[in-house]
């Protein structure tokens, strides 16, 4: 027992499981002036987009809603032929770059959306105490909404190539990030109803009007040309009319114009734009009031 005793007073500092010396990588790795390691802030990444992408509400709306559409019109238009006088591929094709500009931008509203709830609700303050601070939780949280984005965008671009869409090479390579270019406006109109909206239903009423959105903004179906004027001035007509520019640049069948439309492209450009501009405005907004309530 004296023996015992003795041998582990006697023992030197560096053996114990604590000193700085046994772990010297592991102390130079939380230094303050050092890099913090990127996994921990990967693997939030990870869970926080496999949770978003596993929401029941999600797989539907985001992904199995847009693919059924274009399932059933995408057929249905594959004997019509080329997309209008400079086309670069069918009419099925823009069936198809529709429904995935118009997933992709409710995927990001979604995205954005929850991540403005979970802000408003403290836990956005509650991360920036973390080792990864608020900005890691920012990045994580921009990644979550373009990861949201571009699952259903592969989804129905592969249902399509596996279909009846067809489009040149240049096209289907430039397609998914034109399609991601277009939810800019989105995210910022999911942060604002976020912030501006109840808790309980911005996300609700936030992916809705997207639906309202794209039915007024030429993507669900042709519009007559006197609806057509009308939706260049909505959230979505610069999303899809920008989706759809290398398939037939700028051409738009019209029902009421058998030679339809060829719209230039500062059109759908300037209508990303102006929408990008006024969704953030309501963010900056909605920031302001925030700050005065704290």
């Amino acid at each position: 027992m004296t023996a015992t005793s003795q041998t582990s007073s006697d023992s030197p500092v560096s053996d114990s499981p604590v000193d700085p010396d046994a772990g010297g990588h592991t102390d130079r790795s939380l230094r303050p002036g050092g890099l913090r390691p990127a996994r921990p802030l990967l693997t939030y990444l990870w869970l926080d987009l496999f949770r978003s992408l596993r929401e029941p509400a999600n797989l539907f709306f985001v992904v199995a809603f847009p693919l059924a559409m274009y399932l059933v019109f995408g057929r249905l238009n594959a004997s019509a032929g080329d997309y209008g006088p400079h086309a670069h591929g069918n009419v099925s094709a823009s069936v198809m770059l529709a429904m995935a500009s118009f997933s992709a931008c409710l995927g990001a509203t979604s995205a954005s959306a929850t991540a403005a709830v979970e802000q408003s609700a403290g836990w956005g303050r509650q991360m920036a105490v973390t080792g990864g601070g608020l900005r890691g939780y920012l990045v994580v949280k921009t990644g979550t909404a373009v990861g949201t984005a571009a699952l259903p965008v592969i989804v129905v671009l592969t249902a399509g190539a596996l279909t009846d869409s067809q489009m040149e090479g240049w096209v289907w390579a430039a397609s998914p990030l034109i399609c991601l270019i277009g939810v800019l406006p989105f995210v910022l109109w999911g942060l604002a109803a976020g912030m501006w909206l109840p808790s309980s239903a911005s996300i609700g009423i936030a992916t809705s009007l997207v639906s309202l959105f794209a039915f007024i903004g030429n993507t669900f179906m042709p519009l007559n040309h006197t609806l057509l004027t009308i939706s260049r001035f909505t959230p979505m007509y610069g999303s899809t009319a920008l989706a759809r520019w290398p398939l037939g640049e700028g051409w738009t069948y019209v029902p009421d114009r058998p030679a339809g439309i060829q719209d230039p492209l500062w059109m759908p450009l300037a209508n990303l734009v102006a929408w990008t501009l006024i969704f953030g405005l309501l963010v900056i907004g909605a920031r302001r009031r925030a700050t005065r309530r704290q």
